[in-house]
């Protein structure tokens, strides 16, 4: 038996604000004007996520930010830890060019006997990675000391004292 509200059935309720809310929508869409600029910019979104989705896999993607680091700037000397659990010794590569710019890369091994599809959810890294971090120019790359164990790779590099130029005072005549 019908549901009655004031003489109405409650189908004829629902079918008038259905009614009402379509002939709003019509009447909004009729009243939108379309901004060029906006649909610019929509494209530009577009073909700037089918480049992301093209070059970027997830494994890229996964790595962004691996490993993660610490970094320590004491008086004396800087000293970086690299969080590389599960990475042996053997596949990191550490290295530092003439622009002091120290690079860690390196690759993380998944066992192949353990590999399966029946996961849940899947955050632990496996892949290749690289890094690179700008050390300032007061320390000394010929006295860098690494260290590795447990997974955490410190790196400590000494800082040579930088003296401040003097400046002459010039007299003017």
């Amino acid at each position: 038996m019908p549901v009655r509200t004031k003489g109405y059935t409650m189908k004829k309720v629902l079918s008038g604000v259905v009614a009402t809310l379509l002939l709003a929508g019509s009447l909004q869409a009729a009243t939108t004007t379309i901004d060029p600029i906006e649909m610019d910019f929509a494209k530009m979104n577009q073909y700037f996520n089918s480049l992301m989705e093209q070059h970027l896999n997830t494994s890229a993607l996964n790595n962004i930010n691996y490993p993660r680091t610490d970094i320590q700037d004491t008086p004396k000397e800087m000293i970086i830890k690299f969080d590389l659990a599960g990475v042996k010794k053997e596949n990191i590569k550490l290295s530092i060019n003439d622009d002091k710019i120290l690079t860690i890369e390196g690759e993380k091994k998944e066992a192949k006997e353990k590999r399966s599809t029946n996961f849940i959810r899947k955050e632990i890294f496996y892949g290749s990675f690289k890094k690179m971090i700008k050390l300032p120019d007061n320390v000394e790359i010929d006295k860098l000391d690494t260290k590795y164990d447990d997974g955490i790779l410190t790196v400590i590099i000494p800082k040579k004292e930088i003296k401040e130029p003097k400046a002459k005072i010039i007299p003017i005549k």
